[in-house]
């Protein structure tokens, strides 16, 4: 009798985990959410462990994508992290690589946000948590520009000239230690020592611009073009 009962338990948790990857896949997020939270007590009960860290996952995910859809990024972004830690522990390593990427893609949005919003310091932060993220997946290129964009935020916080350039300073200074021949960062390098003297030497800025611009055209990076150009062409204006 107690081995049936035990079955029938585990059986039960089982099809609830189902029945919430199903819901999940529908985007019906709050029935999901329900069904996991059921299947979690009873994996409890039973001390399933691993199917117990498979539930938590997938709950934490869940509660990401309501966040999503309610605008509440930041509450997003560490319910992700969870979600990796758990699918980390299970060496699941394509649905950790999957979370910590949407995790990394909506710091960097925080970050670009907060940016625009001159909320400079909390953007540096994000850009912080991007680079970390970022990290984890082996993202070297966004990695590094994470950093450097958190110096210039941290930059562009300071009230005098001479404490924005010692944060410009480090970001041109993280590009360099790289020393790679990657279009990506090389680009990135030409468009910190652009920035850290376009004030004062604008002639040698828009050199470093247009080296920036030649290596992101070579790595593909269309956005990021437009960026440059923009750049160059309100630079040589004020020349």
């Amino acid at each position: 009798m107690f081995k049936r009962s035990k079955r029938s338990k585990l059986e039960e948790a089982n099809v609830l985990l189902g029945e919430a990857k199903v819901l999940g896949q529908q985007k019906k997020y709050q029935e999901a959410v329900e069904a996991i939270e059921k299947a979690i007590v009873l994996f409890t009960h039973e001390n399933d462990r691993q199917k117990l860290d498979l539930s938590k996952a997938l709950l934490y995910e869940f509660k990401a994508e309501q966040s999503i859809k309610s605008n509440r990024a930041l509450e997003a972004s560490n319910y992700l992290g969870r979600a990796g830690g758990f699918y980390m522990r299970l060496h699941m390593v394509n649905d950790l690589n999957r979370v910590y990427k949407k995790q990394a893609d909506i710091l960097l949005i925080l970050a670009r946000q907060t940016m625009k919003e001159k909320h400079f310091i909390e953007a540096a932060s994000y850009f912080e948590q991007a680079a970390m993220a970022y990290q984890k997946l082996k993202n070297k290129e966004m990695e590094l520009d994470c950093k450097a964009k958190s110096y210039v935020s941290r930059a562009a916080a300071e009230k005098t000239i001479s404490g924005r350039k010692v944060f410009l300073r480090k970001a041109v200074e993280l590009m360099k230690e790289t020393g790679t021949d990657n279009p990506i960062i090389k680009g990135h390098l030409a468009y910190y020592n652009g920035l850290f003297i376009k004030d004062e030497k604008k002639e040698e800025a828009l050199r470093y611009f247009s080296e920036a611009l030649q290596n992101y055209q070579k790595a593909g990076m269309s956005k990021r073009v437009e960026e440059i150009k923009k750049m160059i062409d309100d630079l040589a204006t004020n020349l």
